[in-house]
């Protein structure tokens, strides 16, 4: 268990933005996907990171479980731990003209709204509009 967190750590620092996977859900390097002329689909890497632990037993989206979870914690080391942060992502502007383009991508397809596309990526609407107006 304790290397599956250590791992799922590392997969959230590494990640830029997104990971990209091809039409069998190989994940593949955006560049290298382009050059082959490969298709591919922005997927949210907090998402995969997600299923990986519920597969494990930790149902990270169950509120309850978080919240005796942190309990838990709070108990077992004396420590108050905080049940939700409140630090915000900030996007670059480098970040946010890839979203912009890979938004292009998607929409092309017709397959997607752009409030999905945003929840996709973990942005609200709103922000996502103002970076496609911006």
């Amino acid at each position: 268990m304790k290397e599956l967190i250590k791992e799922a750590i590392a997969d959230l620092k590494k990640a830029d933005g997104f990971i990209y996977v091809t039409a069998d859900g190989k994940q593949i390097d955006l560049h290298e996907a382009a050059s082959s002329g490969i298709a591919v689909t922005p997927v949210n890497p907090k998402k995969e990171v997600i299923k990986k632990l519920e597969a494990a037993g930790l149902p990270l989206n169950d509120a309850k479980f978080l919240n005796e979870l942190n309990e838990l914690i709070s108990l077992v080391t004396g420590n108050s731990v905080a049940t939700k942060s409140s630090k915000r992502r900030t996007f670059s502007d480098s970040e946010k003209s890839k979203i912009v383009g890979e938004w292009a991508k998607v929409e092309a397809t017709g397959k997607k709204t752009k409030a999905a596309f945003a929840r996709e990526i973990g942005v609200g609407y709103q922000t996502f509009i103002n970076w496609l107006r911006g």
